[in-house]
């Protein structure tokens, strides 16, 4: 069903990127803000609204139905409407094995409607959350071959993705955008950034633009990156400019991909 909610003061922020519908309710998160204000926060919530509470004969009330919390971690600054962290602010940038921040972006959920994943833009992992309990199960990442090894275990393919003209550029960088599952189940295709992010460029900055290809295991429940399909952009010369908590990359790479979707072809 489509939602027409209003949101009262204390509501779910409303800066995440990325919701899905799965056994009767929307899931949906909450990421940081878009704007310049979101460089120093850190947020990774999930929320669902449960459908059989819509009234779809009436107009839309004010908070109805109001969501419930599925997640919300402990590390989140209290900014945007989240009351319960411990922090007002995070100020640990967005470089990989720096940063502590956190950001919600993309959710997609499993052929049956059991799972879904919701990927961390900064972090480069994915959430996995349990449909029916809604537990988190399992958490994947997207830097290491297995998808359980980190930046400990033999990189994943998006090292040798990696733009490779500026020295100083951190590798291995995913940062994951929206992303959508192929219609056999088996793959999520995901948007990756570039080093010059177009927007949110505070919390976005990647190594290896294009889709990545994650193989999903476990009836859907985990899963690893088995390839990216690198896109290229070095006509557009566009400054680079201050890449808050990231690198201010000198080379000429200018794909930065948004978001992934899958078309089904007969």
């Amino acid at each position: 069903p489509a939602y027409a909610v209003n949101f009262i003061l204390e509501s779910p922020p409303i800066k995440g990127c990325g919701g899905v519908e799965a056994q009767g309710s929307m899931f949906f998160n909450g990421g940081v803000s878009a704007s310049g204000a979101g460089a120093d926060q850190s947020t990774f919530i999930l929320y669902a609204l449960d459908d059989s509470k819509f009234d779809a004969n009436n107009d839309p009330k004010e908070s109805t139905p109001f969501p419930s919390q599925i997640f919300n971690d402990a590390t989140n600054t209290n900014t945007i409407g989240n009351f319960y962290g411990k922090v007002t602010s995070d100020v640990s940038g967005q470089l990989p094995n720096q940063t502590t921040r956190r950001d919600s972006h993309g959710a997609a959920k499993s052929l049956d409607g059991k799972y879904i994943h919701v990927a961390d833009r900064i972090q480069n992992v994915v959430e996995v959350f349990d449909t029916i309990t809604d537990e988190r199960v399992n958490t994947y990442d997207l830097v290491s071959k297995d998808g359980q090894s980190g930046r400990e275990g033999h990189a994943g393919p998006c090292l040798k993705r990696s733009v490779l003209d500026d020295n100083d550029l951190q590798l291995n960088d995913p940062a994951p955008d929206w992303f959508e599952l192929t219609p056999d189940g088996k793959y999520l295709m995901i948007a990756f950034r570039g080093p010059k992010p177009v927007s949110v460029s505070h919390a976005a900055q990647g190594s290896c633009p294009g889709v990545g290809i994650v193989e999903l295991s476990e009836d859907g429940m985990s899963g690893k990156l088995v390839d990216v399909l690198r896109a290229t952009n070095t006509v557009d010369d566009v400054p680079v400019g201050t890449i808050s908590g990231g690198r201010d990359y000198s080379g000429v790479e200018r794909s930065d991909v948004h978001g992934a979707i899958v078309v089904e072809k007969n």
